[in-house]
């Protein structure tokens, strides 16, 4: 019971994962955001209920794919 808090508060934090862009290398700068929410909604869909995108690999390879240059990814 002790470690449960920090095991959930760990567990919630990883979730979360915002890339880190480099806008002026960037193609298409002003599409930045719209494409951060796609590629989300995509990896979403292409990921099995019991899969994780560590690391947010799959989501900076589809905003590379899309032309944005993602630091230390």
């Amino acid at each position: 019971m002790r470690y449960l808090i920090p095991s959930i508060a760990i567990l919630a934090s990883a979730c979360s994962y915002t890339p880190v862009a480099d806008l002026r290398v960037s193609t298409d700068a002003a599409m930045y955001q719209r494409d951060v929410s796609e590629c989300k909604q995509l990896v979403d869909q292409s990921l099995a209920w019991f899969q994780y995108d560590h690391n947010g690999m799959r989501l900076n390879e589809c905003l590379r794919g899309r032309g944005h240059s993602i630091i230390g990814g």
